[in-house]
């Protein structure tokens, strides 16, 4: 066996026959735990904008439980613009707001914020 290799053979063997495979070389180091996570990023990204309702529905919703004085929750986008849920009675509808009873007082939103109400 030669051992006396040069820095040009060495050179030549990774420019043209060394391949590496990246990231599939680790793939088996991964740990079950990042793996979870990965698999829990990847459905938190998933779109669920199509269960939202429209501005139309989001009102006759409203003054359905309004008019009958039903507990109503609602999840809407915060003003740090992510998802809440709160849980309340319709106490004024107008065009553009609603005033929600809750436990400790009332909350105002925009209908524009409201995502659901059930």
């Amino acid at each position: 066996m030669n051992h006396n290799i040069d820095d040009k053979t060495v050179q030549n063997f990774f420019d043209y026959y060394y391949h590496d495979r990246g990231m599939l070389k680790w793939q088996g180091f991964m740990l079950s735990d990042h793996v979870s996570a990965l698999r829990k990023e990847n459905k938190e990204a998933f779109d669920d904008s199509f269960m939202y309702m429209d501005f139309p529905s989001v009102h006759e919703e409203l003054n359905h439980k309004g008019e009958n004085h039903e507990k109503t929750e609602i999840t809407y986008v915060n003003d740090d613009g992510n998802k809440s849920v709160i849980n309340g009675i319709v106490m004024n509808l107008q065009t553009s707001q609603v005033t929600i009873m809750v436990e400790d007082g009332e909350i105002v939103l925009s209908i524009q914020q409201i995502l659901i109400v059930q």
